[in-house]
């Protein structure tokens, strides 16, 4: 059984070009693609409408809390979850296809108290069943950030470092990533995405102070603003998509840009293409849409596209119920 240390020893990123080559390309499963989720966000929008609506003849209910502009106050109103409630990553389980050595690795790991202490946001995003019930509502994302930005980051980034490689052995995953199998390679792909994620999802929007990403995932009016944050995952950005040109939106890009300089990231092969589709809609000189300067690391296999088998389409389907 494999654990990181405390030590905090291992360098972010280091041994990753050739753990990627022995392991050979990496595949992520796109059933929690962001233009998934976020058509199901827009029917729960929709479902909540139509309840306000049917309620309103007997209650006086203040609309403010179910748009993006009032997210501001909302945000000044959370007060902190209780560890109990704080949502888990990977929480939907694994299959039957899975070694027995990446069965204990990954119990043990999400078991740990070096890993739960930190709940890394970039383990959330995807194949987290009570992380997609906590996006239904900008309160709850805004108490989940504060739990997840407000741990030691050095100490943190130094674990998920340290689980990045372990994952890789052949006491952790090893077998299990050369088989491509979807959620393991999820979990190493988050694992690497800490840093990038953590920076990401902790900037605030200047004017409201409410978290950049609970705006952008409550935003129904363009879905695509959430679609950023899957780029650190090997995601790629949908094409077509315009997210709104905000602060937020160029602070976010300038957060992945600089993990560029690690060319065994995902964001490596992702990051230029989704600036230079940015800067169609928001100006040529919005982000930078060129790799920053390299200092480690080899290129990662190419990002896949949001088109794919949605392999979890009936476990997703039935949140709705």
């Amino acid at each position: 059984m494999v654990e990181a240390q405390d030590d905090g020893s291992e360098v972010w990123g280091s041994g990753s070009a050739t753990e990627l080559a022995d392991l050979g390309t990496l595949l992520v499963d796109p059933a929690w693609t962001p233009e998934r989720l976020q058509a199901i966000h827009g029917d729960l929008h929709r479902r909540n409408d139509h309840a306000s609506n049917s309620i309103s003849s007997t209650l006086t209910v203040s609309t403010t809390a179910t748009t993006t502009v009032a997210s501001s106050s909302i945000t000044a109103a959370a007060t902190p979850l209780a560890t109990s409630q704080l949502p888990n990553p990977l929480d939907i389980g694994f299959s039957n296809n899975i070694t027995a050595s990446c069965q204990s690795f990954m119990t043990s790991m999400l078991t740990s108290s070096n890993f739960t202490a930190c709940l890394p946001f970039s383990l959330l995003l995807q194949n987290s069943n009570s992380f997609f019930q906590v996006e239904k509502s900008v309160t709850r994302v805004t108490q989940t950030l504060d739990y997840t930005c407000g741990v030691d980051f050095p100490t943190c980034s130094a674990r998920m470092a340290n689980f990045a490689k372990n994952i890789t052995t052949d006491a952790g995953c090893k077998q299990d990533l050369a088989s491509e199998n979807p959620l393991i390679t999820y979990a190493y792909l988050g694992l690497m995405a800490y840093q990038p994620l953590y920076r990401a999802s902790c900037l605030k929007n200047p004017s409201t102070a409410a978290y950049c990403f609970a705006d952008a995932i409550t935003n129904y009016n363009n879905s695509a603003d959430s679609y950023i944050y899957f780029l650190p995952l090997n995601i790629s950005l949908v094409g077509g998509s315009q997210p709104t040109c905000t602060s937020c939106l160029k602070e976010t890009m300038n957060v992945f840009e600089a993990a560029t300089s690690d060319r065994s990231s995902a964001l490596a092969s992702d990051y230029v293409s989704a600036a230079m589709q940015v800067n169609v809609n928001c100006g040529p000189s919005f982000v930078n849409s060129s790799l920053a300067a390299a200092t480690s690391g080899a290129q990662i296999s190419q990002p896949l596209s949001n088109a794919g088998i949605f392999a979890l389409v009936f476990l997703v389907a039935s949140w709705l119920l």
